[in-house]
């Protein structure tokens, strides 16, 4: 069947085109667009959103912590300087530890870096507790994630009293 009329989907002289989306809808949606490029792109050229600020306070401990993998899952822990076994992990156990370390072994390869080289566990007096990598600088500000889990770094250090202090 031929039509000859003009097509109901022509303009007309003198109409507007229908449009679906209003103009204003359209320019926040472009605003949009335009602030999750440039959040991609300043995440991609900084490698970091946010970076742990310096601590305030006096430096109370620190400890070199070394992790090695062992048969069946667990993960030994020992103390980077002395090489005594600190705490063993067993297949199940320190679910947050093991991301925590997980995380920056990442990193370190990411960079290319394969060394069994320890992190750096430190409490400060402002009660800030960081875990660092000595050869990315990347570090973990382990009172972000509440007292329980932060405890379990605690008990790492090397006083006595370390897993009955809070660092809220």
């Amino acid at each position: 069947m031929e039509t000859t009329g003009p097509s109901p989907l022509a303009n007309s002289v003198g109409h507007r085109p229908v449009r679906r989306v209003d103009d204003r809808l359209m320019v926040l949606i472009m605003v949009g667009l335009l602030f999750v490029v440039g959040a991609v792109l300043l995440a991609r050229t900084n490698d970091q959103i946010a970076a742990v600020p310096a601590p305030s306070g006096e430096l109370l401990v620190s400890r070199v912590l070394s992790f090695s993998d062992a048969p069946g899952g667990e993960i030994i822990i020992s103390d980077g300087d002395s090489g005594s076994t600190i705490r063993t992990l067993k297949a199940g156990e320190g679910s947050f530890i093991r991301g925590v370390v997980r995380s920056l072994v990442r990193i370190r390869q990411q960079s290319g870096l394969f060394s069994r080289t320890g992190f750096i566990l430190t409490l400060h007096a402002d009660r800030r507790l960081i875990l660092m990598d000595p050869l990315t600088t990347e570090a973990i500000e382990l009172a972000a994630f509440g007292p329980t889990n932060t405890g379990e770094f605690l008990a790492l250090l090397p006083y006595p009293d370390a897993a009955s202090r809070r660092v809220d």
